[in-house]
């Protein structure tokens, strides 16, 4: 997490904090304005005349509320004070638009980064990849075509071929070209193959190899390891310094874009933006480039285009509070086509009502052991299915007024002591918030759950005796991967959805230029990363390896490449 918003209490923050009180909070220095019309008008206004109502019983959304961006209103010439002329502008300093600037800028193009908070968003410490130099030395071997048909599937078809086709066979080039900025920064970051398991359980999905990781990067802090968002934190610092010393790149952060600007043909010519509170113009020559994340800290517009249950039960994981859907809006109002409505959310389990769960019991051995039950003590789910599935049963749990517990006892802890102590020496925390329970017995524990019936011991006997035959009658879970219940203290840890992100956006080509309703260019426009579409559907396949942060990295290099050189 960056550290300009590490102390703050999410709750308290939202509930006392406007647009502008969030801004000054988070360290930016720009005033920020909500749009103009009334947020709940706005996210419909927006799709034009056309638009058709899918009538849902509205949600509550707890997450933040970071500073919007985009102005949906005319912005005259005199109130521009100051105009830039470049050859691309890159709206979002996160890893899509740093891998855009710094590609546009090898190129030989004159580049303007703009970001609205005082740094890029981080990311996690892997990513999507496939065939790039330090995998093919390593000897891995991608199964292309099983990764565009999981791709597909996980998408139910609701996707085109072209961009995820390309992800496949142009991510192993982007990589590369990452490599070679790492070897010009400041920290020696390394990029390596994320190693497979042994053996995984069988869950009817295929094991895929096709991520990359930092971790072997010996200069990153020994405190980070186990701690995902803080290794992409160094990432995203080693980039933007790279950045900020071409001579190329002019960054500018602090500077929200609000609106782009076009000709008489339809052709994006540029951005304006605000700086230091007053309008500027940037003109670009050959391109702009929206990368400015998905919308997971504009709860008005999560509303607007997700599913009530992926939101109202759910906690927030935001690096940034940054990703209000800025280039969403600043396309639509273009004309730019979008992913259909309900939206794709990254949501993992492994939640607690603040965020995740704190790494003493998030990377426990018992995480990948546990049972989960709602209130009544009932399995609901195959408790070996990847982080999206899972999440989604929990939150039509909540639908129902029911929460989730993960089901574990001391032998599930972990092997090695210190671990053990460390875990336990946290029980006391969640004890005291109500989020653990514990008993010495499945007796004593369905007793400080208030479970009826006697139904969480019957749930653990009957999950007993699956293990015993090996067969998960009620789910099918992969009973190999399971353990029995047979310590001497039992626990139930209140679990929940985590959001990281939202990931549906704009809908692009294959070198990632945004398209109208009818499938047409628009000139002059680019999206990558969370502000683009076409990609998934339904959620965030955590399944497949690193397809976010991969397919931010590869459209952010070829959108850039296009724009700058052509097809």
């Amino acid at each position: 997490m960056n550290d300009f918003n590490a102390n703050l209490s999410r709750r308290n923050f939202i509930k006392s904090a406007g647009v502008t009180g969030v801004a000054a909070a988070l360290g930016t220095s720009f005033t920020a304005e909500a749009t103009s019309k009334d947020p709940k008008d706005v996210y419909e206004s927006i799709l034009g005349d056309d638009v058709n109502s899918i009538y849902t019983k509205k949600g509550t959304s707890l997450g933040p509320k970071g500073p919007i961006g985009f102005e949906d209103r005319n912005i005259g010439e005199n109130e521009i004070v100051k105009t830039h002329e470049c050859d691309v502008v890159v709206v979002g300093g996160g890893i899509a638009g740093l891998i855009a600037a710094l590609k546009a800028a090898e190129e030989g193009a004159k580049v303007v980064l703009l970001e609205k908070m005082t740094k890029g968003r981080g990311i996690f410490e892997c990513f999507g990849s496939v065939d790039s130099r330090t995998q093919k030395e390593a000897g891995v071997q991608t199964n292309k075509a099983e990764l565009l048909d999981e791709m597909h599937r996980s998408a139910s078809y609701r996707i085109g071929p072209d961009v995820v086709r390309t992800y496949v066979e142009k991510s192993g080039e982007a990589t590369d070209f990452m490599e070679t900025l790492f070897k010009r920064g400041e920290r020696g970051i390394v990029i390596a193959p994320m190693p497979l398991k042994p053996k995984y359980p069988n869950t009817g999905a295929p094991v895929i190899d096709a991520e990359c990781m930092f971790y072997k990067t010996p200069g990153l802090p020994k405190d980070v390891k186990f701690r995902s968002g803080h290794v992409g934190v160094y990432i995203i610092k080693d980039l933007t310094n790279t950045a900020m010393k071409h001579p190329n790149i002019v960054t500018k952060y602090s500077t929200p874009a609000v609106q782009l600007m076009t000709d008489n043909s339809g052709r994006v010519t540029g951005v304006i933006a605000k700086e230091k509170g007053e309008y500027i113009k940037v003109n670009a020559g050959k391109g702009v480039i929206l990368a400015s994340g998905g919308y997971d800290a504009n709860p008005e517009m999560m509303k607007a285009y997700l599913r009530p249950e992926d939101y109202s039960s759910a906690s927030w994981w935001n690096p940034c509070w940054g990703t209000t859907g800025d280039g969403h809006m600043m396309g639509l109002k273009v004309g730019a086509a979008m992913d259909p409505a309900p939206h794709a959310v990254m949501n993992f389990t492994f939640g607690s009502p603040e965020s995740f769960h704190i790494p003493a019991v998030r990377t426990l051995r018992a995480m990948g052991l546990y049972a989960i039950v709602n209130d009544d003590g009932k399995r609901f789910v195959r408790e070996d299915v990847a982080f999206q599935s899972i999440s989604n049963a929990t939150n039509r749990q909540a639908t129902q007024g029911k929460k989730s517990w993960l089901l574990f006892d001391d032998t599930m802890i972990s092997k090695d002591k210190s671990i053990f102590d460390k875990a336990v020496a946290s029980f006391d925390t969640l004890k005291a918030k109500g989020w653990l329970f514990e008993g010495n017995s499945p007796s004593e524990l369905e007793a400080a759950l208030n479970v009826p019936n006697g139904n969480l011991v019957k749930t653990i006997k009957k999950f007993n005796s699956f293990k015993s035959s090996g067969i998960d009658s009620d789910f099918n879970r992969d009973m190999e991967f399971a353990k029995e219940f047979d310590g001497k203290k039992y626990y139930a840890l209140l679990c929940n959805s985590v959001i990281l992100a939202t990931v549906s956006g704009l809908i692009i080509d294959e070198n990632g230029r945004v398209l109208n309703d009818k499938g047409e260019v628009i000139n002059g426009l680019y999206a990558a990363g969370n502000a683009s579409g076409d990609f998934f559907s339904g959620n965030y396949p955590r399944h497949i390896p690193g397809t976010s942060i991969g397919r931010a990295i590869t459209f952010g290099y070829l959108s850039a490449k296009h724009a700058v050189k052509g097809a």
